[in-house]
């Protein structure tokens, strides 16, 4: 397996190649598999390995963005991807719809297959989610902070975004840009969260997933504090995942700072950080790779509120 020297490449590495949050959930708009991100990895291998020689420019061009959201830097990375590859030429990208005074939405990129001759419209998203209750069940999936939902996230995605470019009037709207869209996909890239119950690593089972998700999507789990209290002793060490580590991992060698559990607990008492908590396992063992912390009372009122 390649391993790759630089965060942001084995960032873009990870958004190209990891599979998808979802399964074909759509006959109007394909939503690609781990086969199809596979595929375009295998090709992108030979100019990835140059890049990570010399990411200055793909580390520029990250830098340049004022928004630092993760969604952001995962679209960034995508567009620098696509800019570069040979069979794809982004027409458009960020592309803010306005008919009439009135704001429609937006599209993540209009791009232009140079094989197949087809202009396609992608929508892009990178999501992490906690489970809660009965995790077969799509609404039952969490944004750690509560203001995100998996079950709104793909109806939005379904019903909204990916479907924006066949609303007539934005049929019109792009004709007059001279675009013609003729297909459309979805980019839907992350990792689920599983409440710990005192199961072992290999007690991951599909089965506690959505129906709808994909057969090879990214889990890990989510403890309280009581629970990884109980769980960890303070041999074990971990990374804080605050604004990087969240798509590849982290190599502990290159790590700022490393946590024992009483050292995550005082920075947390302390304000130093605060959950929820994405942690990664300097070294990691089988499904216990990274996860969340919460507080005790997660998700508490909030939850029962929505």
């Amino acid at each position: 397996m390649t391993t790759f020297k630089h965060q942001v490449v084995r960032d873009l590495v990870w958004a190209v190649s990891s599979p998808s949050l979802m399964s074909r959930l759509s006959q109007i708009c394909d939503w690609p598999q781990r086969q199809w991100y596979q595929q375009i990895f295998d090709t992108s291998l030979p100019w990835l390995k140059e890049l990570d020689a010399d990411p200055a420019e793909l580390e520029a061009l990250l830098s340049q963005q004022k928004d630092r959201r993760m969604g952001k830097y995962f679209e960034t990375l995508w567009y620098y991807w696509l800019h570069n590859h040979s069979r794809y030429e982004v027409v458009e990208n960020n592309v803010q719809i306005n008919i009439d005074g009135e704001t429609l939405g937006e599209i993540d990129f209009i791009l232009f297959d140079k094989t197949t001759k087809k202009t396609i419209h992608w929508e892009l998203a990178i999501k992490f989610y906690l489970g809660v209750g009965d995790t077969r069940k799509m609404h039952n999936w969490h944004g750690p902070n509560l203001r995100d939902r998996l079950d709104r996230k793909v109806t939005h995605l379904l019903n909204k975004q990916s479907v924006i470019s066949q609303d007539q009037r934005v049929v019109q709207w792009l004709k007059t840009r001279g675009i013609k869209i003729d297909q459309c996909a979805v980019i839907l890239k992350g990792r689920l969260y599983l409440p710990w119950e005192k199961q072992q690593p290999q007690d991951v089972n599909r089965a506690q997933f959505p129906m709808e998700c994909g057969s090879d999507l990214l889990s890990g789990w989510w403890f309280t504090q009581s629970e990884f209290d109980e769980k960890f002793d303070n041999e074990q060490t971990f990374l804080t995942l605050i604004n990087k580590g969240w798509l590849a991992r982290i190599p502990a060698a290159s790590a700022d700072e490393r946590y024992v559990k009483s050292g995550i607990f005082e920075a947390v008492a302390h304000n130093v950080i605060r959950y929820p908590l994405h942690v990664q396992f300097a070294h990691s063992v089988g499904d216990l790779d990274r996860v969340f912390i919460v507080d005790d009372n997660w998700p508490g009122c909030a939850l029962t509120a929505g």
